[in-house]
């Protein structure tokens, strides 16, 4: 399954991620209500790489919350999405890549 996959079967019920490189002993910024209903047209090109990631594991956290293992290309595209969702970009970016239409819904 890639990632891409978990975050299509999260569209009915968007859960907090926390994603994790599989070869790397890294935390990442915490996804809060992702699905794959997050991303616009541009985003999902934008973090193409890191949605063909393969799904190693996942771990249920709570209800709400999921942890997440990939692996399939470099770390630094879990880093990228992973800060980018969170909000560490700018407001530009964050609008062109992610839609709040999923989260006001």
């Amino acid at each position: 399954m890639k990632l891409r996959d978990l975050l299509e079967q999260l569209n009915d019920n968007p859960k907090d991620v926390d994603l994790y490189h599989w070869d790397y002993d890294a935390e990442s910024a915490t996804m809060v209500n992702l699905s794959i209903k997050d991303f616009t047209s541009a985003g999902l090109i934008k973090f193409k790489a890191a949605l063909d990631m393969e799904v190693m594991q996942v771990r249920n956290e709570s209800e709400s919350w999921v942890s997440v293992w990939v692996k399939g290309a470099d770390y630094s595209y879990v880093e990228s999405l992973s800060l980018s969702h969170a909000g560490y970009c700018s407001v530009e970016d964050y609008n062109k890549w992610f839609t709040m239409d999923a989260k006001s819904a």
